[in-house]
């Protein structure tokens, strides 16, 4: 009781203190300052409806269901052994997707659980940090996607193992096998960009603009897309590299790789799937440790707002939306596929490398306690105990097996795609069908293959000729998809041609023809089309000479359209895209059948220990208590230091246990002390809509200004920007 008396005595005048430090934290963060980001200005203080999941709870409880090999029933055990000795372990990127592990899959699970206080050395008895290292191509000199692999695929493929690899070895330091294939990485990425145009004399800076890099052949690689935020993801590794093992020369390439990202123009950003926050991190870091002058602003920009064309990949960025009645303002994703589709995987790795930024640059903690706020609260509608049965893909795989709802699906949709089937085979008037009918076509690729086959008559100069029935959902944009290929018997010449309308007798409209294996054919059915839709399906001219009987494989049909359902948690393994429109506006698709896949995404996944590691829950619901050191990975001698975000309309007294030894508590944002000599539980108060960096700093230790820097017993505590 005496304790309790003298917290209370003392918390008036700590809330004095703290609310004109709040109003010094306000002006700093807004005065001349280019750290406000516009996107998290649209999003709400306090998203409702509010419900925040256990973070570190759902990372435990997901590697104790992932990891367990002892597990049985449809796809399980999801963790298995690819050999006798138990060499290395195979995790698919799917639950029933193909039993194959990746390194994006595999090490963010290694990650994950380190940051979540699991030692992944021993967990549940096998050393999961070691077999990590089976992912390194010594040929090569990186760490590669998957064992045995190679690289040049794609960048974000090929960089993404070495930022997690680098990960694990500041969890997991002073191992002499890491330590060198961190040193072999880093040199073989300082070399691509040397191959990508950098140089020192004359100064000139590498062009990230190609797919990828393989480092085999040291040649960039061009597949029909560009993924320039590689830069951002090398910048990071060899900024880390140099912090490890001091060579100039690691420096010097995370200098050329932040400067290609800055010289872009403002309407090229180069954000393309996960690589980029990074890239604002390592900015910020480098401009606070080396004074150095990045435009972290604009880096941080496009990791947030979505463009048009000509960007790396239009639409994408961070969601500020409301679906259906739930906030989904944070996720990152696309902003305008189906109006909205965001994943899992890319949400977690953006607050994993955009949460520290605001140790570097305090002006940034208003923002991004806001931003992570909303996306941790939003996080959990990738989850299925988050949604009814309908608004998912795959709810009763999770329902049977998952009961504690830990793997998430692969991403969620604001509308759901959806895809009206055949209803029957409505006639035939040449040829046959030879296998299967219009229940055939439902699926896309099942396994064994099911398919509607047709064949022509022999002999019969009659063009071959089926018409299938479709009821025509009550929507504003449809498409007709099929996925169908024609056989050659002989019959030169031959195409089946494509038609649909609205009455069997006709009149019909040209659609596409089907000549050979050739990509699933689309196209837009008219507005005015209701109730019924007839697509026939005929051979052509049947009197060219020296031809015999084709055959015609449909493997699946439909209506593609937007549904009233929404939001919609699925992925891209149960719902195949077959294009894309309007730059990446209207997805159009077809389904699998669930029997043999789901979109519960084990690879989005494996990295919710970010949220775990990251983030704690305080005594005033809506306030978060942020780690900042958690994923700033080889940081410098550092004391605990914490974001705190108050979205409430007043101000809140915050509780936090800062343990058994005195401390003094620091705010890194007002550069002022808030108490000092305390010790277990005490108290400070939040003004509304502020931010605090605390900083739990020893007592009575010596506070100093040097330059732009705040130190406290000689470790930097604040930079200034």
């Amino acid at each position: 009781m005496k304790r309790l008396f003298t917290i209370l005595r003392v918390l008036p005048f700590i809330a004095y203190l703290t609310i004109i430090v709040g109003a010094a934290c306000s002006e700093a963060v807004h005065k001349d300052s280019p750290a406000a980001i516009s996107r998290v200005e649209q999003m709400p203080n306090l998203p409702q409806p509010y419900s925040m999941r256990d973070w570190r709870q759902v990372t435990r409880d997901y590697l104790d269901l992932a990891l367990d090999f002892h597990q049985r029933g449809d796809h399980l055990p999801l963790a298995s052994w690819t050999d006798k000795s138990h060499s290395m372990v195979s995790l698919p990127s799917y639950v029933g997707g193909p039993n194959e592990a990746e390194a994006i899959n595999y090490l963010a699970a290694v990650v994950s659980g380190s940051l979540v206080g699991l030692d992944m050395r021993s967990f549940r008895d096998q050393d999961w940090v070691t077999m990590g290292t089976n992912f390194f191509n010594a040929d090569e000199g990186v760490y590669v996607n998957r064992v045995h692999d190679r690289t040049g695929k794609s960048f974000w493929y090929d960089i993404l193992p070495n930022l997690l690899a680098s990960q694990i070895d500041a969890l997991y330091p002073n191992d002499a096998t890491r330590d060198r294939h961190a040193l072999k990485s880093a040199l073989a990425w300082h070399d691509a960009c040397e191959e990508l145009g950098a140089k020192s004399s004359p100064p000139t800076l590498p062009s990230f603009d190609h797919t990828g890099f393989s480092l085999k052949t040291m040649r960039p690689q061009e597949k029909g897309w560009i993924e320039p935020e590689a830069a951002a993801g090398i910048a990071w590794l060899e900024y880390m590299a140099w912090v490890r093992f001091k060579d100039p020369q690691f420096l010097t390439a995370a200098d050329w790789c932040i400067r290609s990202l800055e010289e872009r123009p403002l309407d090229k950003s180069p954000l393309y799937e996960v690589l980029l926050p990074y890239g604002a991190l390592t900015a910020a870091r480098m401009n606070a440790e080396l004074g150095r002058h990045y435009d972290v602003a604009k880096l941080v920009k496009n990791c947030f707002d979505p463009h048009g064309r000509p960007q790396a990949r239009p639409g994408w960025g961070v969601i500020t939306d409301r679906w259906n009645g739930l906030d989904a303002h944070g996720l990152v994703g696309s902003t305008t596929d189906g109006e909205g589709y965001a994943f899992a995987m890319n949400s977690f790795q953006w607050v994993g490398a955009l949460v520290p930024l605001a140790r570097y640059d305090t002006r940034y903690a208003h923002d991004i306690g806001k931003w992570t706020l909303n996306l941790a609260n939003a996080a959990r509608l990738f989850y299925p105990n988050a949604l009814d049965a309908k608004h998912q893909s795959s709810y009763a795989w999770s329902a049977a097996h998952d009961d504690k709802s830990v793997i998430a699906y692969e991403g969620i949709r604001k509308w759901k795609r959806g895809a009206s089937t055949a209803c029957a085979d409505f006639r035939t008037t040449s040829g046959k069908i030879f296998k299967g009918s219009f229940a055939s076509t439902e699926f896309r690729g099942e396994k064994p293959p099911d398919f509607e086959e047709f064949k022509e008559s022999p002999g019969d100069e009659t063009s071959f000729e089926h018409i299938w029935e479709f009821d025509v959902p009550k929507a504003s944009n449809r498409w007709l998809v099929v996925d169908a290929e024609r056989i050659d018997g002989g019959h030169v010449g031959n195409v089946f041609q494509f038609s649909f309308g609205s009455r069997p007798e006709g009149p019909y409209t040209p659609a596409f023809s089907v000549s050979g294996l050739g990509l699933t054919q689309v196209v837009e059915l008219p507005t005015a089309l209701r109730t019924k839709l007839y697509v026939k399906a005929q051979s052509s001219n049947r009197s060219v000479t020296g031809g015999s009987a084709d055959q015609l494989n449909v493997d699946a049909m439909a209506i593609s359209y937007c549904d009233t359902i929404g939001p919609f948690a699925q992925g891209d393994l149960v719902v195949t895209f077959i294009n894309l429109l309007n730059e990446a506006s209207v997805p159009i698709v077809l389904y699998r059948p669930a029997s043999a896949a789901t979109d519960l995404g084990l690879y989005g996944s494996s990295h919710v220990g970010i949220l775990g590691g990251i983030i704690k829950t305080t005594n005033v619901e809506g306030i978060l208590q942020l780690d900042l050191l958690k994923t700033d990975y080889f940081h410098s001698n550092a004391f605990r230091t914490y974001l705190y975000y108050n979205p409430h309309a007043s101000a809140k007294t915050v509780e936090i246990d800062v343990g058994s030894e005195p401390c003094d508590i620091y705010n890194a944002v007002s550069d002022q002390l808030l108490q000092k000599d305390v010790r277990g539980l005490t108290h400070f108060i939040i003004p509304t809509d502020s931010a605090i960096v605390i900083v739990l700093a020893p007592a009575t230790k010596e506070l100093r200004h040097d330059g732009k820097r705040t130190l406290i017993d000689d470790v930097v505590v604040r930079w200034a920007a």
